[in-house]
């Protein structure tokens, strides 16, 4: 057997307990990621892990394809994904997660395959396709990371808002400009949703910046 391996690692202007949010934010990945994915059905979760199925096209090679991923927190500074694939090969994912100054961390992502020893010579390919993964999903989820750190800051709840911008006052004095970010597993879903299931209704929405017909 062969295992292929890549590190990919950045640096984002949150905490890591908003990036650690996001991981487990599993509502967000058919909209946010559209262009990766189109379904995924949480089948189990309690606490701090969670057995999700997803649906998903592989960069570069455009293969489409999903896996069932068991995805845990090992502890406060790691997160691990072991998911496994059709043809029963499996890829364990690390995530490394480093404060690095007030709301600041570093995220550093290992992927591990393990595979027949022939696809050993696939190894730029697989450094390639995970590199690609990483940076593209990366800079889709920056925006709604710094956001949820920067409305945090301001005294933000999930499903309830900001209560002074809610009842439009003024911003009091004395909201921390640090304020700590619990983290709350498994994420809150929102209400109504068929329970697990998350799947992308259209291809296409200019009003949630899904590709217009000729970019699809």
């Amino acid at each position: 057997m062969a295992i292929l391996f890549s590190r990919c690692e950045k640096e984002m202007d949150c905490s890591k307990e908003v990036v650690i949010w996001n991981y487990f934010d599993h509502e967000h990945v058919v909209g946010t990621h559209y262009k990766y994915y189109n379904k995924c059905n949480i089948v189990a979760e309690k606490d701090d892990w969670t057995l999700v199925e997803r649906f998903y096209r592989l960069p570069i090679i455009g293969l489409k394809t999903s896996s069932y991923g068991f995805m845990y927190m090992e502890n406060p500074n790691l997160i691990r994904s072991l998911q496994f694939g059709k043809i029963g090969l499996v890829l364990d994912q690390t995530i490394h997660l480093t404060d690095i100054g007030p709301d600041r961390c570093l995220v550093a992502t290992e992927y591990r395959l393990k595979a027949p020893f022939f696809f050993k010579l696939l190894a730029p390919l697989w450094k390639r396709i995970t590199d690609r993964w990483f940076i593209n999903t990366w800079d889709e989820d920056a925006p709604m990371r710094l956001r949820r750190q920067k409305v945090w800051n301001l005294g933000f709840r999930d499903f309830v808002g900001i209560d002074y911008v809610n009842q439009k006052k003024p911003q009091p004095d004395g909201i921390p400009s640090n304020r700590p970010y619990p983290v709350q597993l498994p994420v809150p879903k929102t209400k109504g949703r068929k329970d697990g299931e998350y799947e992308r209704p259209f291809a296409t929405s200019v009003e949630v910046g899904y590709p217009k017909p000729e970019q699809a």
